[in-house]
Parts: structure tokens; sequence; C-alpha cells
């Protein structure tokens, strides 16, 4: 039969088919329908009208700054700074923010969240009925620019965040949190993502001074690394007006630190990482290929959509072959199996061709070996036409198709896919496929 995609599968293995077509691709058009705005201090606003529900609106400020920038002597304040965002503003002093909002109808932890990553933070109010309570929208608005110039960081607050994060640490301190711990300085050797999860370290929570904190808030939180993003139910002339009047007078600090992206360094040698802990009870086994990540001016073109397309496409076929290598064996190499290209681990600045499987404790060499062994006859012989999925027009289709939807798309999910490309540059919300 037929093979397809087997020059496209040593494209993806060698990764040198994005530089490549981007060369020659054209730019996808921005979606018309999200007004897209900076201000003269380097923030930037993306607003979109959207009725469903009636009557509400998502409010979210995307930051570009996370635990990747931290000191050695601030690990865990990117994530503490997180929780303090709740714990008294210029404008909403001690926990009246969260009384408003609750008072309102948003619930803290369901509608009123957010959460810090290596590389950006991300904080979010859902669900706001500015129709029932119109002067939310001013509130919100007042809450987010707050959120980007306006924390008190009290030193009563602080010292009691230091007794919450600790039994976030506690909790949430389990056997793949170890792991990492582990494995990490030796996936990322010479590299600031070796030693940087949110968490941090108890010793630094316990310890750090209140100026640590409040330098790196005054350091990092800025306009130029800020994007807002509301979605809703209201006039966005309108909105717009707000958004420039309320964070306009923000001003950027002299002499502002580099937002640098640490790289991930390639290795001469296979890296091989071992990590057990009583509380995993499965093998898992991943098998990666490092490579280049795909630059951020090159993933508004529509070469970036059908290269990732292809990548579904691609891992799809994979998992059908893995699955079928279960169901027929009685005595199968693995549990199940995938293979994907993405990010290498939590990296940004380095993408990974990566295969994936789960495995009983006597199966590992069966397992990798069997894993190492399909995706070396991928790259070689690639698949055939009988194996290519049944195309889903939301997938294959995606610019008409998702314009086609977007109509009947609720405001919840609408500000995902933008606060994708206020953290990085990627197609707009309606030129790619939804994002559940």
């Amino acid at each position: 039969m037929k093979r397809i995609f087997k020059g496209l599968l040593a494209a993806l293995l060698v990764c040198c088919s994005i530089p490549v077509l981007a060369q020659q691709a054209q730019p996808i058009p921005t979606d018309p329908n999200v007004r897209i705005g900076k201000l003269e201090n380097g923030l930037t606003y993306y607003i979109r009208h959207n009725n469903l529900p009636e009557g509400q609106a998502d409010f979210y400020i995307a930051q570009k700054v996370g635990s990747i920038l931290e000191e050695e002597s601030q690990r865990g304040l990117a994530h503490f700074l997180e929780h303090m965002c709740f714990n008294g503003t210029k404008h909403f002093p001690n926990n009246r923010l969260r009384e408003y909002l609750e008072n309102i109808g948003v619930k803290f932890g369901a509608n009123l969240n957010a959460y810090t990553a290596m590389d950006e933070t991300v904080y979010n109010i859902n669900n706001v009925p500015i129709h029932k309570v119109p002067a939310a929208i001013d509130s919100c608005l007042w809450i987010l620019r707050d959120w980007s110039d306006g924390l008190t960081l009290g030193e009563e607050e602080i010292d009691k965040e230091r007794g919450v994060i600790h039994e976030e640490w506690r909790t949430r301190m389990g056997a793949t949190m170890r792991i990492y711990e582990k494995v990490f300085p030796l996936t990322f050797p010479g590299s600031q993502y070796a030693n940087r999860l949110p968490i941090g370290t108890m010793e630094v929570v316990d310890n750090f001074p209140y100026k640590a904190l409040r330098d790196y808030y005054e350091k990092w939180y800025r306009p130029d690394q800020q994007g807002i993003i509301i979605v809703g139910d209201f006039d966005v002339d309108q909105m717009e007006a707000k958004v420039k009047s309320i964070f306009s007078d923000i001003e950027m600090p002299a002499n502002a630190a580099d937002r640098i992206y640490y790289p991930v360094h390639d290795n001469k040698e296979p890296i091989v990482t071992i990590a057990t802990d009583k509380e995993q009870q499965r093998v898992i086994i991943q098998y990666m290929t490092k490579h280049n990540a795909i630059p951020n001016e090159a993933k508004n073109d529509v070469n970036y959509l059908v290269m990732n397309f292809a990548k579904s496409m691609m891992s799809q076929m994979f998992s059908d072959r893995f699955d079928e290598l279960v169901e027929q064996s009685a005595n199968p190499p693995f549990m199940g199996a995938t293979v994907f290209d993405d990010d290498y681990l939590i990296a940004k600045t380095k993408d990974a061709f990566t295969g994936y499987a789960v495995c009983k404790e006597d199966g590992i060499e069966t397992a990798l070996t069997t894993l190492v062994r399909e995706m070396e006859r991928a790259r070689r012989h690639g698949f055939t036409e009988g194996e290519l999925p049944v195309p889903k027009p939301i997938t294959c289709v995606p610019w008409k198709m998702h314009t086609t939807n977007v109509a009947r798309r609720k405001t919840r999910s609408m500000p995902k896919s933008t606060c994708a490309i206020s953290l990085t540059t990627s197609p707009s919300p309606a030129s790619k496929p939804n994002i559940p």
C-alpha cells in the first residue's frame, strides 16, 4: 500500500521542516472579532464580545514570568506572590477582594483562581454577572490593575501565607513531584530548568525577608510582560476605553531587567535517568529526542497549523499501532504507549519527539525495545494510507469550521487560546482548533 507521511515524520525527527517552511508561508489573518491593542507602557490587551452565556464576562491577566526567573535565594517566590494577590491590594485591602467577588457569585477556587508555572503566571475571574451587577466590570478591571501594579504585600499577610504554602507543599508533594526533583537536575544539566519547580523550597518559604518578595514583584510584574484578556457579553468599544483609562498610567520600571528565556543545552551522549518512589505504583518510560523549539515568530503562519495537524495525525496513528499490539498479544509489551512531539518535559525553549510507555516492573526492557523499534519503523517506512485516521471536519478544516462554530462557543473556552497568544505568539483564536 502507498506509504504516507514518511518524509514528514523524518522532518519532525530532525526538526528542520518548520524553519524552512516558515520562510515561504503566509501569515494567518488575525481574528477580526478580537480587539487587540498595545498601550504605550507595553501592556497588551485582547477584548472580545461573546454572549454565551448572556450577561457574563471573564477577566484574565497573563504574566510572561514564572519560577524560571527566580534566583537561588528566591526559589518559591513566584508561586508565593501568586497567593499574595488574593491577600490585599491597593483598592481591595485584606480579604475584601475575595469577599466582594464571592458576594456577587464569583466563588474562590471555582471562578476566581490562578496558577504559576515555570515561564508564566495567569490569574482569572470567571462567570462575572456583569448585567446583574454592572459595577462589576470596573471592579474586576481594578482587580486586574492591582494584580499588575498594586499589591500591598503586608508583612502580617506574608507570614500567614507561609503556613498556607507549607500545607500545599505537604499535600501536593506526591510521588510525581518527588521524582521530578530527582530527575530534572539530570535531564536539564546546566540549565535554569533543573531546579525551578514553582513550589520552591520550604527553607526559602520559611525564611525569605519581606523585601525579597517585594523586589521580585517590582522587577517582574510590569506592563511589558503582561496581557489583559477580557471576553464576554459587553460592548467592545466601551471595554477598550475602560482598559486604556485604567491601565495606561502604569509605569515601566527604570532600567528594566531583560526577560531571559533560558536555553536547554543539547547533549553529546544520551542522558539516562532512573528514579523510584515508594508511592509510584507503575513504571513509566520516556524516550525523548530533543530538537529546537519552533520560534514564536513562526507560530503565526499557515505552516505552523499544518505541522500541528500532521503531528496530531502522527500521534493518533502511533496510538492505533500500540493499541493493536496490546489487544492482539497474550503478553503485551506494555499496558499502553503513545508518541508525540511537544515541549521537552517542562521547557518552553526546547521541544522533543517523545515515546511514552507504561509497563510492569519485570517488562521494562521489552517495553523500551518495542517502543524504540516502532518509532524507528515509522521513521524509516512511514504509515500506510489505511492507517490514516478518518478526518474530522473540525481538525481537517480548522479555519472554516472553527470560524463557523465560534459564534456558538461559550465564553469560558475562549480566553485559554487567547492567553496562549499573549504568552507566546500563536494563531488567533478563530484560526486554530478549539481548546477544550
